[in-house]
């Protein structure tokens, strides 16, 4: 099955090698061991787009992240999305501030067990 149709609007973490060898071909053959951070809807994407998030490790990773466009977050390049959210404020939305705290989360994770993160839009 394609990503896109499995984990639409979301970050997914691969949990072990098996995961991460069916999210980089973009599908999933059966059962995966993933996290997956959602994003619930068009409205909840345009309120986590605003909050500039997206485009942050967009820039800091040389990423086009958007609401058309899946990307990989490889492994080498996971630090400097952390440090890129350092700055982002999200103090006017929850939304913003819960998935931000978790996408910190997903990040802390994935340089631990040295694996990439894949954004699904």
């Amino acid at each position: 099955m394609q990503l896109p149709r499995l984990y639409r609007r979301g970050v997914v973490r691969p949990l072990n090698e098996d995961a991460d060898r069916q999210l980089a071909s973009w599908s999933a053959r059966g059962s995966i061991r993933a996290e997956w951070l959602a994003i619930c809807g068009n409205g909840d994407f345009a309120e986590i787009w605003q909050s500039g998030i997206l485009q942050r490790i967009n820039e800091a990773c040389d990423l086009r992240i958007s609401d058309y466009e899946e990307e990989a977050l490889p492994v080498e390049k996971i630090p400097a999305a952390l440090e890129a959210l350092e700055s982002v404020s999200t103090r006017s939305s929850t939304l913003s501030a819960r998935f931000l705290a978790n996408l910190r989360e997903m990040l802390t994770e994935a340089i631990r067990e040295r694996m990439p993160l894949y954004f699904v839009f």
